[in-house]
């Protein structure tokens, strides 16, 4: 028995080293690089396709590495498993296949990430490897927030005048910094190595005063039920360490306060003013409100996923004052985007799945109210935005956290080890490797796309097979280069007057709005059809005005 363990043991610890070391080298140094990019969310962010080759790789190492035996997963895994399997059916019944193409990498996304956690379970986790996870995310946080510093020398290229640190937008890293603070408390509280508790000690007093200055009222609320959390749950047992952290965190506080309000006349240009957030709370109440009438349509099935962005668009033509911006995505709640769109089904498995998460980390070995406070941060985010769309850094930062706070899989002594397993093995393999090859063609495809794109889509229009031809993987970008090629179509037309160019656009506009919203789209179809003096024109121009009423293209008396 004794030998057994210990050859288990031997193997089993040795790729847990190597998933730590990649994890690190992504979240501490791999994701302050930021590649060109246009924004946007997905597999558009280059930053999203590092961290999938990054999750990829660990993946590999593991399957590589690892010794073969079968292993029994904790309480709470089949729970999370079945919830996942519930949240992903409603795809296969969405009543449009553009919708369902439009869904399916997210369901694809929601995969990969149980994969990851469900290797991350086959590495044993004690005190010292848990203080190395949450080292790696406290000095992820800290270097974002240097970053963030580094950003507001040059405030005047910044959106809205906050910095967003390597995740380019406010919101996002601000729930991660959250996440960063409420982990740093728990380690300032309870490591005894001096070394810990000064990096912790730091990160305390910086995070919450960069968490000041981005006046992100998600990352406010996560760090602050987080860290009370922590406080309580601490509080008979290391009372003392406990106050000493509070009033490093109040001395940051007190610090974002005084750059606040004091910053931008001591150091105009540098220190960022108040947020002006009046027109985002009726934006949000008016979203809600819309998303909800499109829930009661469907209640019981949904509306079919990948749907919400254009029946959303299609309600608000009805409901004044139409679209803010030029199109919405998501509803800035998971659970009411679930519900619209994938029904009671879709709802029970993500019941399901929180009932998992909850059982793992109340169950033996689970972390309870310590766990629950390192998830809420980034879990508080995802009923107010769509952090996971935009970071899937934040995602592997919930997998981890959510792996390192309850009880791993255990080995499972005379397990038969035959053809099947190596099977598996070869499986997962090259099941790692094509992903990982994916999306590293993925990054060298986005960072060209967007050249081409800051070129006004120039190569495009010239010789749309050449430029096609240089990407290593468009499938990468299908959407994107989709959209691209389409648009490059009126271009041509500029400099050859082909009216094929026109009816080939006509005619992937007339698709394209059934999925989506755009109002330069919209204008150029509208001004195809004005142009053969269609009665469509006058259409598409009421429906344009109704979603965008402040955009001056769409005057309709001239019909």
């Amino acid at each position: 028995m004794n030998t057994f363990m210990l050859n288990i043991n031997c193997n089993y610890y040795f790729p847990g080293r190597g998933i730590l070391f990649i994890a690190g080298v992504w979240i501490c140094c791999g994701l302050l690089w930021v590649l060109p990019n246009q924004g946007g969310s997905g597999l558009a962010l280059p930053q999203n396709l590092l961290a999938w080759c990054a999750m990829a790789l660990m993946v590999l190492w593991c399957s590589l590495t690892g010794r073969w035996v079968k292993f029994s997963y904790p309480a709470g895994t089949q729970l999370i498993i079945t919830g996942a399997i519930l949240w992903s059916l409603p795809l296969l019944w969405s009543p449009s296949s553009a919708w369902q193409w439009n869904a399916a990498t997210k369901v694809m996304a929601l995969w990969g990430l149980l994969i990851v956690w469900l290797e991350l379970l086959k590495t044993p986790v004690n005190l010292i490897t848990r203080r190395h996870w949450l080292l790696i995310l406290v000095m992820s946080a800290f270097l974002q927030t240097i970053f963030c510093l580094y950003q507001l020398t040059d405030m005047a290229k910044l959106p809205g005048g906050r910095p967003y640190g390597s995740y380019q937008q406010v919101n996002v890293l601000a729930s991660y910094l959250a996440t960063g603070t409420v982990c740093a408390l728990w380690l300032n509280i309870t490591a005894r190595q001096k070394w810990v508790t000064r990096v912790c000690s730091l990160s305390l007093v910086m995070l919450p005063a960069m968490l000041v200055l981005l006046q992100s009222r998600a990352g406010y609320l996560g760090a602050i039920l987080g860290s009370l959390i922590v406080l309580v749950a601490a509080y008979k047992t290391h009372r003392s360490r406990g106050y000493f952290s509070l009033l490093l965190m109040l001395a940051g506080i007190i610090l974002g306060l005084v750059a606040l309000h004091v910053g931008p006349r001591l150091f105009p240009g540098f220190i960022p003013g108040l947020a002006d957030k009046s027109g985002s709370n009726s934006q949000r109440w008016y979203i809600l409100q819309v998303t909800w009438q499109l829930i009661q349509n469907h209640p019981i099935v949904g509306n079919g996923y990948g749907s919400f962005e254009a029946l959303f668009g299609q309600l608000t033509q009805h409901n004044p004052p139409g679209l803010r911006d030029a199109t919405l995505l998501y509803p800035h709640n998971e659970l009411l985007y679930t519900w619209m769109e994938g029904g009671i089904v879709a709802v029970a498995g993500v019941i399901l799945m929180i009932g998992g998460m909850l059982k793992r980390l109340w169950s033996r070995g689970g972390r309870r109210w310590i766990g629950l406070a390192m998830l809420l941060p980034i879990a508080l985010h995802m009923n107010l935005e769509y952090p996971l769309y935009q970071s899937v850094t934040h995602g592997l930062a919930l997998v981890i956290l959510l792996g390192i706070n309850g009880p791993t899989a255990t080995p499972v002594k005379n397990a038969a080890q035959g053809n099947m397993m190596k099977l598996n093995r070869i499986l997962r393999v090259l099941a790692a490797s094509a992903v990982l090859i994916f999306m590293a063609t993925g990054v060298v495809t986005e960072v060209q796309m967007t050249h081409i794109e800051q070129h006004g889509l120039a190569p495009l229009a010239r010789d749309e097979s050449a430029a096609v031809g240089t990407l290593p993987n468009p499938w990468s970008q299908h959407d994107r280069l989709d959209f691209d090629r389409h648009v490059a179509l009126l271009l041509r037309f500029n400099l050859t007057r082909d009216p094929d160019l026109l009816t080939r656009f006509q005619s992937w506009a007339e698709h394209y709005r059934k999925v989506h919203n755009n109002p330069d789209v919209n204008f150029s179809l509208m001004m195809i059809y004005r142009a053969q003096h269609s009665e469509k024109a006058k259409e598409i121009c009421m429906q344009s005005n109704a979603l965008w009423p402040e955009d001056m293209r769409f005057r309709c008396e001239k019909f």
